[in-house]
């Protein structure tokens, strides 16, 4: 991982085999509490270069899944949210998780917000949700699809150019990281998570998690989750043991270029003190 100095150790490269699919994923390594990093939509473990090891720095155990169709992992045949949670719940046992703060961008907070408010075999220490993905229609996804499957499958090089433009505060690895998880990503993994995954709405879910979460907003600029979706979200998180905290000056991407210390920053005062 070059091109900056806070990367840190490069990662071990690892897979397993969870019933038929194959998942790869990144571990930073670490003695202390488990932390699981779940990516967004078209992007992979990789994308978690500057996250994962400041992580680590602070003693914990940090692991990243290529999520299904993304970077070097097998796509999934059923794109539901809980589909998807239980295949993460059962990788993470595979490898021995057994408490954890799960971290989840967009998609991945979806799943990672399924995870805490179902019956996963995780046991859950802490939940942070970055800017994640409540509630989708079919609808709405089928007019997404072109926006999130544009250049998906082209050469890394040929990427670059594009995503620093669109984003021209992110650093040389954040552009070529998301350059290489969409070459790398399967069109109908993405079509299937915005097409095939039901109209769902998890928001009532947020006050079914009973250990501490955080929820984090993007600049309402940014924000996938509008002014209705964040009242709703503040209600259904109440007083149970939940905080939201809107950073302002970040795009949905929270964790990469301007946003990423800002973001972290937060981070680890939660985790820190709660």
């Amino acid at each position: 991982m070059s091109g900056d100095s806070s990367a840190g150790a490069p990662p071990r490269r690892c897979s397993l085999q969870v019933g038929n699919t194959t998942l790869a994923y990144l571990d930073w390594g670490g003695e202390g509490p488990d932390v699981l990093l779940l990516h967004g939509i078209t992007s992979n473990a990789e994308t978690w270069w500057r996250v994962a090891p400041r992580l680590a720095a602070e003693g914990f155990r940090v692991l990243a899944f290529d999520m299904p169709g993304h970077g070097r992992s097998d796509e999934a045949t059923d794109h539901r949210i809980d589909s998807i949670a239980t295949l993460v719940s059962s990788a993470a046992a595979a490898l021995g998780v057994r408490k954890s703060v799960v971290i989840g961008h967009s998609w991945g907070g979806a799943v990672a917000l399924a995870l805490a408010s179902g019956s996963s075999g995780i046991e859950f220490e802490r939940l942070v949700m970055m800017d994640p993905a409540l509630a989708l229609t079919e609808e709405a996804g089928t007019q997404r699809v072109p926006l999130f499957t544009k250049g998906l499958g082209a050469s890394v090089e040929s990427l670059i150019p594009a995503i620093s433009a669109a984003n021209p505060d992110w650093p040389e690895n954040d552009v070529r990281w998301k350059a290489q998880a969409m070459h790398d990503c399967r069109f109908s993994a993405v079509s299937g998570f915005f097409t095939k995954s039901g109209d769902w709405d998890l928001t009532l879910r947020l006050g079914r998690v009973n250990v501490p979460l955080l929820l984090l907003i993007a600049d309402p600029a940014a924000s996938i989750i509008g002014d209705e979706g964040r009242i709703a979200a503040e209600r259904a998180i109440g007083y149970n043991r939940g905080r939201v905290a809107v950073i302002m000056g970040t795009t949905h991407n929270m964790y990469r270029g301007a946003g990423y210390e800002p973001t972290l920053a937060v981070i680890m005062d939660w985790l820190s003190h709660g």
